[in-house]
């Protein structure tokens, strides 16, 4: 039985953890754009930033959150503030004179990258809801510390993968070379998709 329920819990995550999103943007333009290592780095970033709504979730935030709305509110706000900023650095970074004809761009910290990929996730509240509804409804109200334990690990284990997964196969040398050949473009689109992201954050009811 308890099988199952961790199944369900992995089939739920994998599904919401490939749909794109602001996460799998940032580490795969820093992937194109940096080296194995930032992405990486910015990946683990990201599934902290998980564990963390996952480890809020499973002790009740999605309470405080109806009880204290405004508290939502202003996380919610944070985020979509730092998902726009984000977007406009990209838009900035490719209108600069040399960014078509420039190499991959300058190192990045390890602490910057990593910091990168905990903010992003971290600044979407949704997430508390979305693992909130997932432990209620699959996990059900009467479940074991065992059980909750498993199914935090479960999607740990799963984020780390995907991320992982995600940052070696888009910094591989030849989509670096074919981001190199529209890295123009490329930051564009992505700074795009970061300022709708963060326009339909600050936008949602929810």
């Amino acid at each position: 039985m308890d099988l199952n329920i961790l199944l369900a819990v992995a089939a739920i995550h994998t599904l919401v953890l490939v749909i794109p999103g602001p996460d799998v943007l940032l580490v795969s333009q820093t992937a194109l754009a940096r080296t194995r290592r930032a992405a990486l780095l910015a990946g683990l970033g990201v599934v902290l930033g998980i564990a963390c709504w996952a480890a809020l979730a499973l002790l009740g935030i999605g309470l405080l959150f109806q009880a204290f709305p405004w508290i939502h509110g202003a996380v919610k706000v944070a985020g979509g503030a730092y998902l726009l900023w984000m977007g406009v650095n990209l838009w900035r970074s490719s209108a600069r004179p040399d960014a078509q004809a420039a190499p991959i761009q300058a190192p990045i910290s390890d602490l910057a990258a990593l910091r990168a990929g905990f903010l992003t996730n971290i600044s979407n509240p949704k997430a508390a809801v979305f693992f909130g509804s997932v432990f209620s409804g699959v996990l059900g109200a009467h479940a074991g510390t065992g059980l909750k334990l498993a199914a935090f690990a479960v999607i740990v284990g799963l984020s780390l993968g995907w991320f992982a997964l995600v940052a070696a196969g888009m910094s591989t040398a030849p989509m670096q070379r074919a981001y190199l050949r529209a890295r123009r473009a490329v930051d564009r689109v992505a700074g795009t998709l970061m300022l709708g992201f963060g326009g339909l954050l600050l936008a949602s009811r929810e």
